[in-house]
């Protein structure tokens, strides 16, 4: 099953209402790829009731973004011993095609790792929590997993979003 840009407007839409962003926040979201990764999968891998779980997904995508309650979702010592548990919270896809899923979380997994590497300097002068600078993740081979992760199955759409490599070499999370 395919996305579509008007499938993609719609779950923008929806959030920026049910959310109240304003018009940078909503531009923000709509052109951030790990969202739009986050709100492709469920159709990419044809979930039952995609727009249910990628609206759901994307909640969790906004309130790990925003005010308080991102804190809630930062990294902590207790995600170390797997790259993807920070994210579970966007994990459950119902019927949902595993080699999709897979290439999918492992091409969110890259942009998570591309922002520890952009982030560690300043992690540590303020002293958060980042799993490369504590030393429990050794950034290639963290890279190397999930790029063969990504690398498992053939996702034309999810791609054309961002490939593999640019996942691994220039992505990160916000960007």
């Amino acid at each position: 099953m395919k996305v579509s840009d008007a499938d993609w407007d719609r779950l923008v839409a929806s959030v920026t209402e049910a959310f109240r962003m304003d018009d940078s926040e909503r531009s923000r979201l709509a052109g951030s790829r790990a969202a739009r990764i986050t709100g492709a999968l469920p159709y990419l891998a044809e979930c039952r009731n995609p727009e249910r779980t990628a609206l759901a997904h994307l909640a969790v995508f906004v309130l790990a973004s925003r005010g308080g309650s991102r804190k809630v979702f930062d990294h902590t010592p207790a995600d170390d011993e797997e790259p993807l548990a920070r994210l579970e919270p966007i994990g459950r896809f119902p019927g949902g095609d595993p080699a999709v899923l897979r290439k999918g979380m492992a091409l969110l997994g890259l942009l998570m790792l591309g922002g520890y590497e952009k982030d560690r300097v300043k992690d540590a002068a303020g002293g958060e929590y980042n799993p490369l600078n504590s030393g429990a993740w050794k950034a290639e081979e963290v890279r190397a997993r999930l790029k063969a992760e990504a690398a498992s199955a053939k996702v034309p759409e999810l791609d054309a979003i961002i490939s593999t490599d640019e996942a691994s070499l220039r992505g990160f999370w916000d960007g």
